[in-house]
């Protein structure tokens, strides 16, 4: 934690964790969280999962120091008040936040909607707002964000120009552009400093650390994500490297694209985990030797922290683990939890209709005269085939990966039925649900670890309380096996299949 002297300089209380500062700027963060569930909602369904760094920080994808970023290069400006530093810490989440939720943008399609976009707009209205408060228009700070921003907005272009979905070389030159600019933004805080504490001369040489910093740590994000750039069609530069050198390019490319247990295989054949590891800790010399001028503090602990993530010998490689063999799919890894009023298998209905699991918290948006279409007998027979050597599901998420299950077996034996069929759902249904990614990921996250309930045709209750608005609801109710679907398509080719492993790494997905 940082207080101020009494002759106006900031002295240090402790180096490590700043709870105290996070804590302020978590509290001064308050009114713009209750502003976004207020806005980017419809009769009470959010919009958006919130707040992007909230979720990572909840899940431990990333620090709680992200809140507070100016601090760790406080020493190299000891000019600059506690009041100016903790005022800029809040400035820098919304930026934080704002990177991510571009991010989200553009790695997801589904989160291309209006709650995404608007959420970037209202983060990025609240750090401007904040940093002219502190640097007015006319101050030499906004030519280093210009020069930042410009950054920034070149790595993310190339970045989707070449390396998302086509397999392209890597030259160093671009690794470099791409992954120090992707963090670009980031470096607003340094050029804050300079100017709020009258000294530009550390700017240059933090700006160089902070770019090799951040090569290495994109770098070390490569290795522990690729499965989830892999299953994006994300060709990082590990990935690209690997297929590139084994001559993979026509076979990523395909229809049939190789499991990621192959490439796995692949990517520890080539020693491509070592060799970008040696890479990334290359950049991190550098990044020690830019800041090697400024006083030892928080920003070298950050750079050793990096190193350590670096130097561990799973990084990369570490496979998830399978379920036991003999397992069902869908038993419940522990005690049975409770399966609420239906039962553990009621909400697979009659056999004559689809099954179409519900949660109970999801019935206020369901559309009460909008009923799943039945597939033809043998889609129907084929589902319900699968679904007889599944186990019980405990809760709604087991039962949406059950019902996907159902659902690409279905497809696998009779492929001559298009996906719409399959799902019980018109074209017009499947496409509205394809476009709406963020509303599909608030009631997952509202009914996950609910118990399944069935969905009822016919009956006026379904709905249960209208929504505030008066408005009936609007989701369709196959809602359910779409999500299902979703959950294991977003396996990839190869994926394992069993329900909690799908569950986990959806949850891993979600805040990638």
């Amino acid at each position: 934690m940082v207080a101020e002297r009494p002759n106006g300089g900031v002295r240090v209380e402790r180096h490590v964790g700043w709870r105290g500062d996070n804590a302020l700027v978590e509290e001064a963060r308050r009114p713009l969280r209750r502003r976004v569930a207020r806005l980017l909602q419809v009769d009470g369904l959010a919009a958006t999962t919130g707040l992007p760094s909230e979720r990572r920080i909840a899940a431990g994808v990333d620090p709680r120091v992200f809140y507070t970023y100016p601090l760790l290069f406080y020493t190299a400006f000891p000019r600059v008040s506690l009041a100016q530093l903790r005022a800029l810490s809040v400035s820098g989440s919304y930026l934080f936040d704002y990177v991510l939720a571009l991010d989200e943008v553009l790695d997801r399609p589904c989160a291309r909607t209006g709650g995404g976009l608007l959420l970037g707009g209202l983060l990025q209205r609240e750090a401007l707002h904040g940093l002219y408060a502190l640097l007015p228009p006319a101050s030499p700070f906004w030519g280093h964000f210009d020069r930042y921003f410009g950054h920034f907005c070149q790595a993310v272009l190339r970045e989707e120009a070449r390396h998302r979905g086509l397999l392209q070389p890597y030259p160093r030159e671009e690794l470099e552009l791409v992954y120090a600019g992707k963090s670009a933004i980031a470096k607003a805080c340094l050029a804050a400093l300079a100017v709020l504490g009258g000294d530009e001369r550390p700017l240059a040489g933090l700006e160089a650390s902070h770019d090799a910093h951040y090569v290495a740590f994109q770098l070390a994000d490569d290795l522990a994500d690729w499965r989830i750039d892999y299953r994006r069609g994300h060709y990082s530069y590990p990935l690209t490297v690997a297929f590139l050198r084994a001559g993979w390019q026509r076979r990523v490319e395909s229809a049939e694209r190789p499991p990621v247990s192959e490439v796995a295989e692949l990517l520890a054949r080539e020693g491509v985990v070592e060799e970008v590891r040696a890479l990334a800790l290359d950049h991190l010399d550098r990044a020690e030797g830019a800041a090697d001028r400024i006083a030892e503090g928080s920003w070298h602990a950050a750079i050793r922290t990096t190193r350590q993530r670096i130097a561990g010998p799973t990084l990369g490689l570490d496979l998830p683990t399978e379920p036991p063999a003999t397992a069902p799919h869908g038993a419940p890894a522990g005690p049975a939890a409770a399966v609420g009023a239906f039962g553990a298998a009621a909400w697979r209905g009659d056999r004559r209709t689809p099954a179409t699991p519900v949660a109970a918290s999801w019935r206020p948006w369901l559309d009460p005269h909008r009923e799943p279409r039945t597939p033809g007998p043998a889609v129907l027979a084929e589902q319900f085939r699968v679904l007889g050597t599944a186990g019980p599901a405990r809760t709604t998420g087991e039962a949406l990966c059950q019902v996907g299950l159902a659902i690409a077996a279905s497809r696998r034996a009779l492929p001559q039925f298009g996906l719409a069929e399959h799902l019980g759902v018109s074209a017009a249904e499947l496409d509205w649900l394809d476009q709406h990614g963020p509303w599909l990921d608030g009631l997952l996250a509202l009914g996950l670890d609910e118990p399944p309930e069935p969905w009822r045709p016919g009956r006026a209750e379904q709905s249960g309380r209208v929504p505030s608005g008066g408005v009936p609801g609007w989701v369709p109710p196959a809602v359910g096996r779409y999500l299902g679907h979703r959950l294991v398509k977003g396996a990839g080719p190869g994926g394992a299949q069993a329900p909690d492993v799908l569950l986990r790494a959806y949850r891993a997905e979600s805040v990638a």
